[in-house]
């Protein structure tokens, strides 16, 4: 697979080890695999005809956090604290047989980052959100999903203090904010 300028070199996940962390993390609990696990939330992987790719798991990931932690929340579930590298064991498992992701166009992903106020907080001093310029040249789909499971607590509480809705992203969206993540300087 060829690694675009604009995109930070990918982990290969292990999805012996997904699997695992799959049952550990309890996510079993209420989402299944290749028909296996809980019904109560959505399938993860491929659906028959379809494309399953790291962007495509991080921007489900993204898109569903708040109702994921909610979920969790009422059962009882600790949220994890996710690794790039096991969320690249995780996607390896959901997978099966991973597709690549188009690269991205960092221009529109700037005009993404921007509508969707990420740069409200990520490019601003004193909201508590760090600058994710210092992150240029080693985001990824794999890095996004662990930014979510580590800090999304503490994004999710900052945009209720501004009144702001969680924003939601297509797998697109998600390669587009990488690309321009990675461009930026």
């Amino acid at each position: 697979m060829a690694v675009s300028a604009l995109a930070a070199p990918a982990l290969r996940g292990n999805a012996g080890n997904g699997e695992r962390l799959f049952k550990e993390l309890k996510c079993v609990a209420c989402h299944s695999v290749k028909g296996a696990g809980g019904k109560s939330a959505p399938a993860l992987g491929a659906g028959a005809g379809q494309l399953y790719t790291p962007n495509t798991m991080a921007g489900a990931m993204w898109s569903h956090a708040t109702a994921m932690w909610q979920a969790m929340d009422q059962a009882g579930i600790r949220r994890p604290q996710l690794t790039e590298q096991q969320a690249a064991d995780l996607y390896a498992f959901f997978a099966g047989s991973p597709s690549a992701d188009k690269p991205g166009d960092p221009k529109r992903g700037q005009q993404i980052y921007q509508a969707k106020l990420c740069a409200s907080c990520h490019d601003m001093p004193d909201t508590g959100a760090p600058s994710l310029a210092v992150q240029a040249g080693r985001v990824s789909s794999f890095w996004m999903v662990s930014a979510l499971w580590q800090h999304g607590a503490g994004m999710l509480s900052r945009m209720a203090a501004k009144k702001t809705d969680w924003q939601r992203l297509t797998a697109g969206e998600m390669g587009h904010i990488i690309a321009y993540l990675n461009a930026k300087k």
